[in-house]
């Protein structure tokens, strides 16, 4: 199935509805751990991101991607703003020159992604991090597709293992950001950041089984 910059917007705007209406969620969540404005930072973020993607009429999108991962690079400059933008700016690569994009790219780019944020984080799974939903995510929508399920499927898949992923941040201990300085403390505590990955998956499958 082919998809179109219309099709990216229609993603964006919903990832952005969605942490809109979880906002209160990751203000709590960060709470415990950080500074508390994880809800308002990933808000302003996913807002600039549909901002950019209206304002970029271009038919490359790779190129169109690149302004939204700088639109929430510059609007929401946080660690975790700077980690989704990272994320986005490494899936722009590949669909550079492209038009259209199709299931396998999207499995491209959202491994693109996750590198991505590996690569500014310098974490890995298991730190008590976004990474802790979005790989397991990530694994199911390839691993959902390679068996010939439609991407409505794959992405329901993808979003169950999303939020199995946030839930068992509540056995680890933070490795990474502001999180770390808790050590053991952070034990029994859910991660806010793997709560943006499961809501991005929670978006993306709402959308796609409408």
């Amino acid at each position: 199935m082919a998809y179109t910059i219309e099709d990216l917007r229609t993603q964006f705007k919903v990832i952005s509805a969605h942490i809109n209406a979880n906002k209160d969620l990751l203000i709590e969540l960060d709470s415990a751990l950080g500074d508390g404005d994880l809800g308002l930072t990933m808000s302003t973020g996913f807002e600039a991101a549909v901002e950019a993607l209206e304002a970029d009429g271009g038919e490359d999108l790779g190129k169109t991607l690149m302004q939204v991962g700088m639109a929430v690079n510059n609007k929401a400059p946080s660690t975790m703003g700077t980690l989704i933008s990272s994320a986005i700016l490494r899936a722009a690569r590949v669909v550079k020159g492209k038009a259209e994009f199709d299931d396998q790219d999207c499995v491209e780019m959202a491994k693109a992604a996750v590198q991505g944020i590996k690569d500014r984080g310098k974490a890995e799974r298991g730190d008590k991090t976004i990474l802790d939903s979005l790989i397991p995510a990530v694994e199911a929508l390839e691993a959902r597709l390679q068996e010939g399920a439609s991407i409505k499927e794959a992405l329901e898949d993808a979003a169950q293992a999303a939020k199995e992923g946030f839930e068992a941040t509540a056995e680890m201990v933070s490795q990474k950001g502001r999180g770390h300085y808790y050590g053991e403390k952070s034990r029994g505590h859910k991660d806010p950041g793997a709560a943006v990955g499961m809501l991005i998956f929670e978006a993306l499958s709402q959308e796609a089984n409408k």
